[in-house]
């Protein structure tokens, strides 16, 4: 019996292998294959067939894949599969093949929803990197930790700019951003070098103790450790930066980085003075915590590296108005943010934009919220550094990293007939469970998308739940609800946004959507406010009211 979403043809032949060249950006210059995992995948099976798009920006040459035994030609039809890092555009787009590359829609992201539809009527099988994972859900293909010593190189680079201009020329003057260094080594070799000159000629009386702290202590983290440990460091718990500045001018200061690592019970505290810090209860309930970073270690800080994940449904590590009220009081001694994570206006909420490796920096002054691309022209403002697209400034060793990890997947999925109905295409779990669309269709793990783009399309339309946070904090009623249940099922989420926007005076916002992808449970969470009480407690009855018709479970966060 056939699989209801068999496509009808296929195009390309199995065992024939594409790897794409990537386009969406001049600095691009990964690869998802390396000419030696071709080689070693072609030592392994001869019958497989690889042709390389050629590139003369690919941080590999096309010569390098001749060489594994690859053919390098601008024709991929014969291919079955296409390997890529980034999005592929519309129009290059081959039907009733298998792609697989870093696709951006899996939360219904609404710039890649053409890209999907266009997925969807060339019946192409699409693969997600994301979605390989083991069966507990961690992730097995990534870039790991390149992320982490791409912004930490590119940062200290910076540094030195932001000192300099400040009257003081040191060290760090002599750090390079890490695409000009050949390799992930070279760039370690050099900063070890310049390391040695911090115990030499010591760190600035001005700027000392110089103190970086490191929000996480996840890939991204370890990845910015693997480049500070290269310093003569000492890490200081969050809890004793206070000793730090008993005596100013103690020379160890001179000659040391103090690193600090910030974990979540770094960030909040629960508001209720007798209870405990619950990691897990602040996940589910943070409405019950209040933020305490910005206080407690935010004014003994230099430097902070932002290596954290955030959900608006969490308290931002540090907001603009606790920035700026820590400089008018003077309590401020943050010279710059390496902000890794990218989250626009996120858990550092004066995110304003994001920056290029041809502009790695801007200049953001907290009191008037003001930004300055020449780094150059204020002296007295804060640095800020924000590629969102870092791993491929040290192309070579992420490609390599990221291959190997690819690798195991790589025949499974080229020997994969995609004409055979789904469960007998022959994937291994861990790829199967990363296969978006197929035939035409979302495949039943990510049918959510459909429903999740509709919510996401209905709330574009209505201007209240766009209120920032500020306006929201400053009203007289305010509630956050938790919201767990059949949400997109039984479309209460979409009655309960229509119900929200026709009431005048209602001011809401939707976040952090869930969509239960097995059991079709999901979670949502809406946060209402008004300054008319009545008007404020009919919102909340309209949304119980909701709720307890379709059996939606709802908490207040």
């Amino acid at each position: 019996q056939k699989s209801k979403m068999e496509p009808k043809t296929s195009l390309g032949k199995l065992g024939v292998i594409g790897i794409r060249k990537e386009d969406k950006s001049k600095w691009e210059r990964r690869a998802a294959i390396t000419p030696a995992q071709v080689k070693a995948l072609l030592a392994k099976n001869p019958s497989l067939k690889f042709i390389v798009e050629p590139s003369p920006k690919r941080v590999f040459r096309d010569t390098e894949y001749a060489k594994a035994g690859a053919i390098i030609s601008d024709d991929l039809s014969e291919c079955s599969v296409i390997f890529g890092v980034k999005e592929v555009p519309k129009e290059r787009l081959l039907p009733e093949r298998t792609y697989v590359f870093f696709s951006h829609t899996i939360k219904a992201q609404d710039y890649n929803m053409p890209l999907l539809d266009k997925i969807l009527e060339q019946k192409i099988r699409l693969i997600d990197y994301e979605k390989i994972t083991d069966e507990k859900g961690n992730r097995l293909v990534a870039f790991g930790k390149f992320a982490g010593n791409a912004g930490a190189i590119d940062f200290l680079y910076g540094l030195g700019r932001l000192f300099l201009n400040k009257g003081h020329s040191t060290a760090f003057m002599n750090v390079s951003m890490s695409y000009s260094y050949l390799d992930l080594n070279m760039a370690k070799q050099n900063i070890s070098m310049i390391a040695k000159e911090i115990l030499e000629d010591g760190i600035p009386e001005e700027f000392a103790p110089l103190i970086f702290g490191i929000t996480s202590r996840g890939r991204c983290s370890q990845g910015v450790m693997e480049i500070l440990n290269l310093f003569p460091i000492t890490e200081v718990d969050p809890d004793d930066l206070h000793k730090l500045f008993i005596d100013k001018k103690d020379p160890k200061h001179r000659t040391t980085i103090y690193v600090t690592i910030i974990e979540t019970q770094h960030m909040v505290t629960p508001k209720d003075p007798g209870a405990k810090f619950d990691k897990k209860e602040y996940y589910d309930l943070p409405g019950k915590y209040e933020p305490i970073f910005h206080e407690k270690y935010l004014p003994y800080i230099s430097c902070l590296f932002n290596c954290m994940y955030w959900d608006p449904k969490f308290h931002r590590l540090v907001t603009n108005e606790q920035m700026k009220d820590l400089t008018l009081e003077k309590k401020s001694r943050l010279l710059g943010v390496c902000e890794i994570t990218c989250d626009f206006e996120g858990s550092i909420e004066f995110l304003k934009k994001f920056t290029t490796i041809d502009n790695p920096f801007y200049l953001y002054n907290p009191i008037s919220g003001e930004v300055e691309d020449d780094i150059n022209k204020y002296n007295d403002w804060m640095l800020f550094h924000a590629v969102d697209h870092l791993p491929t400034e040290l192309a070579s060793d992420a490609s390599n990293y990221f291959g190997d990890k690819l690798s195991p997947f790589i025949e499974n999925i080229a020997l994969s007939d995609i004409t055979k109905p789904f469960e007998e295409q022959g994937l291994s779990p861990e790829i199967s469970r990363a296969v978006i669309t197929w035939g035409g269709k979302l495949t039943p793990s990510f049918e959510y998308i459909t429903r999740l783009r509709a919510t996401n399309e209905s709330l574009s339309k209505k201007a209240h739940h766009k209120t920032r946070m500020k306006a929201l904090e400053r009203a007289t009623s305010f509630i956050s609800i938790k919201l767990e249940g059949h949400l997109f099922d039984t479309k209460a989420i979409n009655e309960m946004i229509d119900s929200l926007d026709v009431l005048d005076g209602i001011e809401f916002r939707v976040l952090d959507i869930e969509i239960g992808r097995k059991n079709g449970l999901s979670q949502a969470y809406i946060q209402i406010v008004s300054k008319d009480v009545k008007l404020f407690r009919k919102a909340i009855d309209t949304v119980f009211e909701i709720a307890e018709k379709n059996d939606i479970q709802v908490v207040e966060a």
